[in-house]
């Protein structure tokens, strides 16, 4: 490929079909309410975002923490692709 094509896969809009089982499908449509996200698309665009997000603080060492009050509780992300 050459670099204008490529420029033009990557600067193009995409569509991606993505098949969630039931159970997947049921918390995406939850997490679309809870965010009051205006479609699917929207809230797996956040996901990718906060994903990217999170990996980028975990390879600079980061270390995550839940605070709550007074209380603060460090804890480990471990996702499982």
């Amino acid at each position: 490929m050459g670099d204008a094509e490529d420029t033009l896969t990557i600067e193009s809009p995409r569509r991606v079909q993505v098949e969630f089982s039931p159970d997947a499908f049921r918390r995406l449509l939850e997490i679309k309410g809870m965010a009051g996200a205006p479609s699917n698309a929207e809230v797996i665009r956040d996901a990718i975002r906060l994903y990217e997000w999170f990996l980028r603080q975990r390879r600079e060492n980061y270390k995550f923490q839940l605070v709550k009050g007074d209380t603060v509780k460090e804890v480990e992300l471990v996702l499982v692709g």
